[in-house]
């Protein structure tokens, strides 16, 4: 069972910013999840609300600003103690900082403006085609029209869907998802046997206790996102389906 970083190690360091996925990297994670959202000059950032209130303390949306005032910002607030001021990242800056993460799950937000959408998801396209992460690069969304969107601009990007439904499935196979990204409390049996029969992997959000790590372990999830890596980590490779690197 493979361990993602949650928004880097959300849990344990601010949020979606380059200290975040560092402290997650050094405790072992190569497999990241996190939000990708467009700037008024069209770059892509990594933040997980549309405002960028509640982790920077400032007001407005996140569309307001440009990407390099957003890289101004303090984004330390609401988090765990941490010792150095952290701007708002560009998901290029991220993924040029861990060019050897195995995996990421980039879950993109629909903006508020739907002309935007197709900007986005070119904007993606072009970065991942641009930095040759293809392979390693799932798009995941919890609003189908930006899955239907990404299967007509970025048609050889992988995608995801991320749900709280009971049985996703069908609209993960309607979107030609090649995983279900579902909250940890629908994640059953018979979810996993459903998505095995159909080739599709499952991805539990967000896993922050033993007990439900040990159950998803059991039940053969594919992979697991949590805000804890450094406690995730350890207890997987203890039960022996854990990899680190």
């Amino acid at each position: 069972m493979e361990i993602y970083g949650h928004r880097g190690a959300a849990g344990e360091a601010p949020e979606n910013t380059l200290g975040g996925f560092e402290h997650a990297w050094e405790r072992g994670v190569r497999r990241f999840e996190l939000d990708v959202q467009l700037a008024a000059d069209e770059q892509l950032v990594v933040l997980h609300d549309a405002r960028v209130n509640r982790t920077t303390g400032r007001s407005g949306a996140v569309d307001a600003f440009t990407s390099r005032e957003l890289g101004a910002m303090d984004a330390r607030r609401g988090a765990p103690p941490w010792p150095r001021r952290e701007g708002v990242p560009t998901l290029e800056a991220v993924m040029r900082a861990f060019p050897r993460t195995e995996s990421w799950q980039l879950e993109v937000k629909k903006p508020a403006r739907a002309e935007r959408l197709r900007i986005t998801l070119e904007a993606l396209r072009e970065l991942v085609t641009r930095l040759r992460l293809g392979p390693r690069v799932i798009v995941t969304s919890s609003n189908t029209a930006v899955l239907d969107m990404a299967r007509q601009v970025a048609p050889r990007l992988a995608r995801g869907y991320v749900c709280t439904k009971m049985d996703p499935l069908p609209i993960a196979e309607e979107f030609g998802c090649r995983m279900v990204v579902a909250n940890l409390f629908t994640c059953t049996p018979r979810l996993r046997l459903g998505a095995w029969r159909r080739s599709i992997e499952l991805s539990a959000w967000t896993v922050n206790d033993p007990i439900s790590i040990r159950n998803l372990y059991r039940m053969r999830a594919h992979s697991i996102i949590t805000d804890y890596p450094s406690m995730a980590l350890p207890l997987v490779g203890q039960l022996g389906g854990g990899r680190a690197a």
